[in-house]
């Protein structure tokens, strides 16, 4: 999709069959990648399907060319479907040192800051990311609350918001808003609708034409009623206020994700605004394969060389890739 002179392409997400928001954003002074990774998880007590891999691969690959074609590669936290590991994983992440550094090679570098407004477990993966990555990225820049200035293009920061509710011990992402001549594009991943309102302020406060933000995990036990109550009153809020909202991620990792939507949907076609996934901002088919694995197992049994793999230690698995095409 393209807004004015800024285009804006999805990559990798849920709703495009793997768990990302990877979004290439370019205006006439300047290319970003947000959140330049995907991965998979275990769920229903299965590993993912072969589709599910397949999937992951070409989503790589694509994340993968954009990355190099990028100016400057953004990262909202440190989550490994937002930012690659370091690390031998073929088990969820298909990752490795030699790809991460390859990948950041030469590049501009946006990211949450390791140091501060940081949960335990993101601090020793941002530590972790910046050890992998200073020797061969051309600067680290830590984004939060900072703005920076490409020709006629502004990049606005967030500072640190909640990873979910208020005192999440998910810890914090930063949202990105790419401004040229008044036009507003908001990346705003893993606020999880927002449920905070806090964070639902900071969005309405940039005033995008176009949002991308990541939807609430409804299939998550701990997400109550309450939760998901005000996450789906913020998405009504933004729908009202906002031409184009993209909602995708944690809230299609389930099959019921549609019906939660319908009264957003109905608050969007009141204003005569527009509510899409990533895929439907791509021009390309939902499928979300995560939320259909029970139904991938059965109705396309994978190989017994799959089986075997997918039944070892996590230890084989996460060095051996799974047999698939």
């Amino acid at each position: 999709m393209k807004i004015n002179d800024i285009e804006i392409m999805p990559i990798a997400s849920e709703s495009m069959g793997v768990r990302s928001m990877c979004t290439f954003i370019k205006t006439p002074d300047i290319s970003i990648l947000l959140d330049p990774s995907a991965a998979l998880s275990k769920r229903f007590g299965l590993e993912p399907h072969p589709m599910e891999y397949e999937r992951l691969s070409r989503a790589l690959d694509r994340i993968f060319v954009h990355a190099r074609q990028a100016d400057i590669l953004s990262i909202s936290h440190y989550h490994y479907d937002h930012v690659r590991p370091g690390f031998t994983n073929f088990q969820y992440n298909f990752s490795s040192l030699e790809e991460l550094e390859r990948m950041f090679e030469g590049k501009m570098v946006f990211a949450k800051d390791n140091r501060e407004n940081i949960n335990s477990s993101q601090r020793r993966r941002g530590h972790l990311f910046e050890k992998d990555v200073s020797a061969v990225v051309e600067s680290i820049k830590w984004s939060d609350g900072e703005t920076f200035q490409f020709g006629e293009t502004t990049i606005v920061h967030s500072p640190a918001l909640p990873h979910g509710p208020d005192g999440t011990r998910l810890g914090f992402v930063v949202a990105t808003t790419i401004i040229h001549n008044r036009t507003r594009v908001m990346f705003a991943p893993d606020v999880q609708g927002p449920v905070s309102e806090r964070s639902l302020r900071y969005i309405e406060s940039q005033h995008p034409r176009l949002l991308i933000i990541g939807g609430p995990p409804i299939y998550i036990g701990r997400f109550n009623d309450d939760m998901r109550t005000r996450a789906r009153l913020s998405l009504e809020t933004l729908v009202k206020q906002t031409s184009v909202v993209v909602v995708d991620h944690h809230l299609l990792r389930t099959g019921d994700w549609n019906k939660y939507l319908g009264p957003v949907r109905e608050q969007c076609a009141m204003n005569k605004h527009k509510l899409i996934t990533m895929a439907e901002l791509g021009g390309f088919p939902i499928e979300c394969l995560e939320a259909k694995r029970k139904k991938l197992f059965r109705e396309q049994p994978p190989s017994p060389e799959f089986m075997h793999w997918m039944q070892s230690t996590d230890e084989y698995k996460k060095t051996h890739r799974p047999p698939v095409r």
